[in-house]
């Protein structure tokens, strides 16, 4: 197959982002190389195309192209992840991935979370400030510890200690120092005080399967019991693949996370984060729409390697499952909308 791999603009990141989103370039490059590698070694013709304001053409100049495999990331502004997807379905060609719905759908952690409890899924109790000055809602008020995060943003950003808060005071010394850092929406939610799972979802052509579970655990050089800026800064996240729970946990956290991924209108392919309560029920944390596909170490790689998938493999599962589907049909050709 000719293959457009479309990938964020990784080189010169500036010293501002780096300090918001650490080693996000190197993780950007070692992933498209591992992607682009695995292709090739599938027998593929792959292009790839960085997403700039010349993507579409440059796209639309690969003769008879089969199927767009997109791992678009934005290092200054994840919000941009939706509007990527957006342009590249105007375009009609098989993608590897969710579509513009459900990422911009998932990317809101609020918006996730309604979903998600329409369908009698278990989620935290939650609460959005567009503004500083917003008062905790009354039902949060009883539930400290509460956790404080930027309410659409990945890989830690905007999280630090300080983010698990133990009463009013500490909440309201985080709120000063995040909405200093990053732009609203900040989310405000329930803590979870137990263990910490992430279960990846497959659609192949064979059906949607859920892979085996991977525990997080950190280092305890870090201070902490879940991800932080620092945490992933500084490599500290420990990752036990398969997971070591018994088989009713295990059974439960992959339904969840088949039913999170049908309930969000995931396609292809997605990793959904857990966290289990004081009674050690899993709740659903967030869906990752587009999770990392760094080799060896992304959770949803591991995941796979463990339920009998080399990455190869994988890499190839994702590529059969967009290019069975039926691209969108169009009557006015290639480029015409």
């Amino acid at each position: 197959m000719k293959i457009a791999l479309v990938y964020a603009e990784y080189q010169n990141m500036t010293e501002e982002i780096r300090k918001i989103n650490p080693n996000a370039d190197t993780i950007m490059e070692n992933m498209l190389k591992a992607i682009y590698e695995a292709l090739i070694k599938n027998g593929h013709d792959v292009y790839p195309i960085p997403a700039n304001i010349d993507m579409m053409r440059n796209i639309m100049d690969i003769p008879n192209l089969d199927v767009i495999f997109i791992h678009y990331d934005p290092l200054e502004n994840l919000s941009l992840q939706g509007n990527v997807f957006a342009a590249l379905e105007l375009l009609g060609y098989p993608i590897v991935g969710s579509g513009m719905l459900a990422q911009s759908t998932a990317l809101s952690k609020e918006t996730a979370n309604i979903i998600l409890k329409s369908k009698g899924l278990p989620v935290v109790e939650s609460q959005v400030f567009w503004e500083r000055d917003e008062e905790l809602k009354e039902d949060l008020t009883e539930r400290f510890p509460l956790f404080v995060k930027p309410e659409s943003e990945a890989v830690s950003v905007g999280v630090h200690k300080d983010s698990l808060v133990e009463n009013m005071d500490e909440l309201n010394d985080t709120l000063d120092r995040i909405f200093a850092e990053v732009n609203p929406p900040i989310i405000v939610e329930e803590f979870l005080p137990g263990r910490e799972f992430t279960v990846g979802v497959l659609e192949g052509v064979d059906g949607i399967k859920a892979l085996e579970v991977t525990e997080l655990t950190f280092d305890p050089a870090s201070g902490v019991n879940f991800r932080t800026k620092d945490v992933v800064k500084n490599k500290w996240t420990i990752r036990t693949t398969p997971a070591d729970i018994d088989e009713e946990l295990e059974f439960e956290m992959k339904f969840l996370a088949i039913k999170s991924f049908k309930a969000m209108n995931c396609d292809t392919y997605a990793r959904i984060d857990m966290r289990l309560n004081a009674d050690g029920r899993p709740y659903i944390l967030e869906i990752n729409t587009m999770p990392g596909l760094s080799y060896p170490s992304s959770p949803y790689v591991q995941g796979a390697l463990a339920s009998g998938l080399t990455y190869e493999e994988l890499i190839e599962a994702l590529v059969q499952s967009a290019y069975h589907k039926s691209a969108m049909e169009k009557m006015l050709g290639l480029g015409k909308f």
